[in-house]
């Protein structure tokens, strides 16, 4: 199996470009995929929350990359990553304007 490194850089929180409207916070996770020495720069992931709620957060498949990939798990890391730098979900938003961007990076490894 391949090992793939995700870098994560920044996350685009309340972007309507995300998908972002009035019952939920639409955001983007940016970040590199490294597969088996392939480097995929500022591929993407859209994430979706409810504004209301502690419900599960809704993660698209990353864009910028269509090759082999644990869906679950990769979804799974994304949703960690943008509770991470979020504080949590919809609550730890708060009222943020729209485009509020968070720098932070996070590298985590996985198989394909």
């Amino acid at each position: 199996m391949a090992i793939v490194t995700v870098t994560f850089r920044r996350c685009l929180v309340n972007t309507a470009e995300a998908g972002s409207k009035e019952t939920q916070i639409g955001s983007r996770v940016f970040f590199d995929l490294n597969i088996e020495g392939r480097e995929f720069v500022d591929v993407y992931a859209d994430v979706q929350v409810n504004r209301e709620g502690d419900s599960p957060l809704g993660v698209t498949p990353p864009r910028g990359y269509d090759g082999p990939l644990n869906l679950q798990v990769f979804q799974g890391l994304v949703e960690f990553y943008y509770r991470q730098v979020t504080g949590g979900g919809p609550a730890g938003l708060g009222l943020r304007l729209p485009d509020w961007v968070i720098e932070q990076e996070m590298v985590v490894q996985f198989e394909a």
